[in-house]
């Protein structure tokens, strides 16, 4: 059969290629032993922050939900409670219309008394494990993914914050 006289079933054919394509062009979401490559993202103040081998872990949500359960665990805790324990406190932004950041989020953000990283574009965390309306907790050794924990009780995750040890360093800082 040649493609002239059934243009349809080209067709078919066509797009169950293309959006075969699509689908392994996408990457799996990190896992348990995969490795992070360092990189850096903007905080709520503009300031540049390189993520590399001295994070221990991050904090990190992709939707309104999962952000509320981690700001609500932060609740009376600042950026020293953070960079004590190698924390980085992230969220993908990306799928937020540009208006409602400028206008709403990142004014409510810079009140925060720590560093919230912002992916703008979802690339760069785009590959972060996630749950809807869930926080996302990434141990990390050396860059390597040891554990991945979700929350969706804001309490729960202000008990397993609390429950990581400090250590000194300068962990996350602002290059």
């Amino acid at each position: 059969m040649s493609c002239r006289k059934s243009g349809w079933a080209c067709a078919a054919l066509a797009v169950l290629f293309l959006l075969q394509g699509t689908s392994f062009a996408q990457e799996e979401a990190f896992e348990v032993g995969d490795r992070l490559e360092p990189f850096s993202l903007e905080d709520q103040h503009g300031e540049e922050h390189r993520l590399g081998p001295d994070i221990r872990v991050i904090l990190y949500s992709r939707d309104r939900e999962g952000g509320s359960v981690m700001s609500d665990a932060m609740e009376g805790r600042d950026g020293a409670f953070l960079t004590a324990r190698g924390v980085v406190y992230v969220n993908d932004i990306s799928a937020m219309p540009g208006l409602v950041t400028r206008l709403f989020a990142l004014p409510s953000m810079r009140r925060r008394a720590y560093p919230i990283l912002l992916d703008r574009e979802g690339e760069l965390t785009a590959r972060f494990p996630d749950r809807s309306d869930a926080a996302t907790l990434i141990m990390l050794d050396d860059s390597s993914l040891t554990s991945i924990e979700y929350f969706d009780d804001s309490s729960q995750l202000g008990a397993r914050l609390q429950a990581l040890k400090p250590e000194s360093g300068d962990l996350g800082r602002p290059d």
